[in-house]
């Protein structure tokens, strides 16, 4: 008997519109009142994943910045998981030989950039890229208003970030258009020059740098203990390389349809894709009893 469920949101939960629909917010809503436990597990910070869910006055803990935080239903913040700064100093000194590619910092104290186009690009091109179906202009237009919702601050220098001891450094993201070609060597020379990092994707035009310990698998299976809920009993949506862990944890790891191959091969189950109602779905299968492999 499955008693949590916990989807990532971008490709996932989230349609082409980067909405939550109806139908997959009412099956989130159901599978609640049937005693479900529902969790979001998400690369986003907790001002940008909130928003969506706010829609449709959807309530659940969240999972942010890919395990770096958790969040209660009522928004309440119970952990960090940092890198140390000497390490963020090492992982931006390495960014830096790797021309084209555009770092930012996810913090205690919100999302830092210090460059407002590059910001829009690559807000837009991550868009454009998970939604196929979207063009570069509607993906431009959502990615400027997802940048007045997510309440970026911009500096002429992310060092003053670094050097502020009363923040906490959660994410280094780093894009590149060229992507694979350049972020594949990136991140290749991070895992060999930095140890304890946890290094994935939200798309193949970046990659997302965090502690070894902030992850979705391992976030979730300590909210799962905390509930007394094993493995067995979960139930994990996703599509990228940042569900990796997640989908392998959960018995009943579950990937999209519009999935990357990594995430299908670490899957078990499979639903229909974002822009078609797979979470809502596979919460359906949940609670009709038939849950199955394809």
């Amino acid at each position: 008997m499955i008693k949590l469920i916990a989807s990532d949101m971008d490709g996932t939960l989230l349609n082409n519109h980067i909405d939550v629909s109806l139908s997959n917010a009412q099956a989130i809503k159901r599978a609640q009142a049937n005693g479900i436990h529902f969790l979001i597990a998400t690369g986003r910070d907790y001002p940008l994943a909130i928003h969506p869910l706010q829609d449709h006055n959807v309530e659940c803990p969240i999972i942010t910045l890919n395990g770096a935080q958790l969040f209660d239903k009522d928004g309440k913040n119970l952990y960090n998981k940092g890198l140390e700064k000497n390490v963020v100093k090492k992982i931006r000194s390495i960014i830096s030989q790797y021309s084209d590619v555009h770092e930012e910092l996810m913090t205690s104290d919100g999302i830092y950039s210090n460059n407002r186009e590059k910001r829009l690009q690559t807000v837009a091109s991550m868009l454009a890229d998970l939604n196929p179906d979207l063009t570069f202009e509607a993906a431009m237009e959502n990615a400027t208003t997802h940048v007045e919702e997510m309440n970026v601050k911009f500096v002429d220098s992310l060092d003053s970030v670094v050097e502020n001891d009363h923040i906490v450094i959660l994410k280094v993201s780093a894009h590149s258009e060229e992507g694979p070609a350049v972020l594949k060597p990136l991140k290749e020379q991070l895992t060999n020059e930095v140890p304890k990092l946890a290094i994935t994707a939200s798309s193949k035009k970046n990659i997302e740098i965090n502690h070894e310990s902030a992850q979705k698998g391992i976030a979730i299976a300590q909210y799962a203990k905390k509930l007394g809920i094993k493995a067995e009993e979960v139930m994990t949506i996703g599509d990228n390389i940042n569900d990796l862990s997640m989908l392998k944890w959960a018995k009943y790891g579950t990937a999209v349809a519009n999935a990357v191959p990594e995430a299908k091969e670490a899957a078990s189950y499979s639903t229909s894709s974002n822009s078609k109602n797979g979470v809502a779905e596979a919460i359906s299968r949940v609670l009709n009893g038939k849950i199955y492999k394809d």
